[in-house]
Parts: C-alpha cells; structure tokens; sequence
C-alpha cells in the first residue's frame, strides 16, 4: 500500500471514529411507537410530516376516522423576519428567520408526553438591489427549516409515551 492510501485509510478511520457522519445518516433509528400517524391542523407543515413519517416505514391516515392512529396536532407555528445587522449607512445588510413550532401527541383524545418544541433560525444577506433573488432565497430557506422541523419532530417522537 502507498502512503496516500494509508492517510486516506487513517483520515476515513478518524472522522467516523469520532462520530461524524452525514447529515441524514447514521444516528440514533428507533423505531416510532405506533405504526399509524394521523397529521392534523399542521398547515404549512403537513407535506414535511407526512414525507418524514413515510421514510419510516409506518402509515399515515390523512382522513379523520382512524381511531387507532396517533395524532400529531399543530399547537403554535410562529415565523419571523428580523434584522440581524445593518450596514455603516444605516441600511439592513442581514435578517434572522425565526421558525418555531409546538406539537402535540394524542392517541384516542389523550396526550402522549409533553409537547415537542422546535425552535429553527437561518442567517439571510439582503441587498436592495437583488430583490427578487433574495425573495426566492427566503422561500428556500424556510422551505429548509419546514423540512428540518419535520425531521426533528419525527426524530423525537419514538421517546413519547405509548399505549400500553
């Protein structure tokens, strides 16, 4: 073996023995404690759930007479846009998106473990003269922080409480 395949070989064995990995890879896979979701009042956040949901392997029920799914349930989705520095002229050079999101667990009308809250944040550059390129930036970021809420509330739902 040349020494270029051995540092490659022993730089690979050190990032993964340090735990690195990539974003969507590896990590904690438990399974979810029921194997059919309801998703309800979630507005903007209903498609994310929903694809999350289906990457692991359980059933959603989009209409309202599954008495054996547990529900997600939307309790507040709040976004913001504020400015997060200004130029020496006094002009807005950067905005912080804020999205936080509460849900809840119910199955058969009865909470499931404390509601989950996810709070997200995104740096945006802003210049006056790209405005219309910056609105589309801004539509990608929040459809990125939808879509990383989703993730992280999914995640955390198999250490909710189950039925017995």
């Amino acid at each position: 073996m040349s020494f270029s395949k051995i540092g490659t070989l022993m730089v690979v064995l050190a990032v993964s023995a340090c735990g690195f990995h990539l974003k969507g890879v590896g990590g904690v896979n438990q399974p979810l404690p029921y194997t059919a979701w309801q998703i309800t009042q979630t507005q903007a956040l209903e498609e994310y759930l929903h694809d999350e949901l289906k990457r692991h392997s359980v059933t959603v029920v989009r209409s309202g007479n599954a008495a054996d799914a547990a529900e997600i349930h939307l309790l507040k989705l709040e976004r913001s846009r504020d400015v997060g520095s200004l130029s020496r002229i006094g002009t807005v050079s950067e905005y912080i998106l804020t999205l936080k999101v509460a849900v809840a667990v119910h199955f058969q009308g009865e909470d499931k473990g404390e509601p989950i809250f996810v709070t997200l944040q995104r740096k945006q550059s802003y210049l006056d003269n790209d405005l219309f390129g910056k609105q589309q930036e801004e539509q990608a970021l929040w459809d990125d922080m939808y879509q990383d809420a989703a993730v992280q509330i999914v995640r955390r739902l198999p250490y909710i409480q189950a039925h017995q």
